[in-house]
């Protein structure tokens, strides 16, 4: 194992706005422990992995995709940084000097789009580096993104492809051959959902699976810090409580909440804590692809015949969640009966009664 396996960015926080900070998430610092620790060089990431992150930068934090969260916050001491997908083939993200150094550079050019080819090359190049530090020479730490893995390595019913078959082991290799697996190497599989990703991949033990979940409310209120500097005017109607509002989106995703923020700004229209219910229909929806539709209720608990001391107990509710005191209902309600019992018509009443749309 290489003294300078270090896989961290340069400062762990970044003031953004206002003196606050902006952590790396968790799954992030997860990867670095497993990297620096020597117990994992591949790392299949899943998930909400087309979502805009907060990217921690010594100057100012901004909203980043995936690859460039990865090459600027993770990999950035790295040496040589390579990415692959099917439609750019190969691409020198960082260190194009030190990798045009190498002996087979100029014929191996012509391998860079085509799957097979573009993976043998990346595989020679590692072993190439690895051989190096072997024999005492300059070391060479390399981070590689493979990005739209489940493209490139897809599962196939049967397993009958061999040409397949051998590229998902020539990555699995990146990972357990002991010759890479000592080298300062570390590659990103990157993929929305694992079990759209070859077996021999998604199932390796030598590979750690990251997963990115949906932001959480702490993201939410840093990324409205933050685009309140870029876009004061679409931001200007919240008086900066963004705390609250960011519990309120929460399950949507940052992406379109920047989409919806950059149309309001140049619209010149303000987002006020009214708008934030449909605002949050609206992103969800997007993201779903049209899977799921909200529909406002018109109706309310006084529609319901008797029952008043359910229904106390429901308003009672409703009024801890406008105050996001969600502890009375951490998890919702769970309604049991037989058909015909009025369940539905509840949900409807409880839904106008507080004032949000149904699924």
């Amino acid at each position: 194992m290489t003294e300078n396996r270090v896989c961290s960015a340069p400062t762990e926080t970044a003031p953004p706005a206002q003196g606050a900070a902006v952590k790396l998430p968790d799954w992030a610092r997860t990867l670095i422990e497993l990297y620096e620790s020597n117990a994992a060089g591949q790392f299949i990431v899943y998930g909400n992995v087309g979502d805009r992150m907060l990217l921690p930068a010594p100057s100012a934090s901004r909203l980043a995709s995936l690859p460039e969260f990865l090459l600027s916050a993770l990999l950035s001491r790295f040496d040589v940084v390579l990415s692959y997908d099917l439609g750019n083939g190969i691409r020198v993200e960082k260190g194009a000097e030190m990798f045009a150094k190498w002996p087979h550079f100029e014929e191996s050019q012509r391998d860079w789009r085509v799957p097979r080819p573009a993976i043998e090359t990346l595989t020679r190049y590692f072993r190439y580096c690895a051989n190096l530090t072997r024999l005492n020479q300059v070391s060479i730490q390399i981070g590689c993104i493979i990005k739209d893995a489940d493209l490139l390595v897809p599962p196939l019913a049967g397993g009958l492809d061999y040409d397949l078959n051998a590229l998902a082991c020539l990555i699995r290799d990146w990972a357990g051959d002991a010759l890479l697996a000592n080298h300062s190497l570390a590659t990103f599989l990157v993929t929305e959902n694992l079990n759209d990703l070859h077996p021999l991949l998604a199932r390796n033990p030598r590979a750690a699976q990251i997963k990115i979940d949906l932001p959480n409310v702490d993201q939410f209120s840093d990324a409205l810090e933050l685009l309140n500097r870029v876009y004061p005017t679409a931001l200007g109607g919240l008086k900066a409580d963004f705390p609250a509002v960011g519990a309120q989106l929460a399950g949507s995703t940052l992406g379109a909440l920047e989409s919806v923020i950059k149309t309001r700004e140049h619209t010149k229209t303000a987002v006020t804590p009214v708008d934030i219910s449909a605002i949050k229909r609206d992103l969800v929806e997007k993201d779903t692809g049209g899977l799921i539709e909200f529909i406002d209720s018109k109706r309310t608990l006084e529609e319901i015949y008797g029952l008043e001391k359910i229904k106390a107990w429901l308003r009672q509710d409703v009024e801890l969640w406008r105050k996001n005191d969600t502890a009375a209902l951490p998890k919702g309600y769970l309604l049991c009966g037989r058909v015909g019992t009025g369940k539905t018509y509840l949900v409807e009443c409880l839904a106008g009664e507080a004032g949000v749309p149904i699924v």
